[in-house]
């Protein structure tokens, strides 16, 4: 009989163990799914936001150059009209001192 009380205890047990750690065990499964889920909408969205970022990198990226060349024709170019302006100041002064030797030469005659 005190055999019998036992096992039933012993079952009894088990049964109130089953019934409180089975929904525990049920609910960390559904919590750690729901995490998992969450985990990969959000990697999902962080790879997205990667490529999008990537491909404004790489039109950034070649409006960057055109603007670099565009510089640098602009550089070019004021090298240019630099030099054409030091030619035209030289010729300027160049026409300035005949312009004073000929006046010069009309005042002393």
């Amino acid at each position: 009989m005190t055999a019998v009380i036992v096992i039933v205890a012993v079952a009894v047990v088990a049964a109130v163990l089953l019934l409180v750690v089975m929904p525990r065990m049920r609910q960390r499964q559904l919590e750690r799914r729901q995490e998992q889920e969450r985990l990969g909408r959000r990697l999902e969205g962080h790879r997205q936001e990667a490529s999008a970022q990537e491909a404004r990198a790489e039109r950034v990226a070649a409006e960057a150059e055109k603007h670099r060349h565009v510089a640098e024709e602009h550089a070019a170019k004021a090298e240019d009209l630099e030099g054409n302006a030091a030619q035209a100041q030289r010729s300027a002064a160049f026409h300035e001192d005949k312009a004073e030797e000929t006046h010069e030469q009309l005042s002393d005659r």
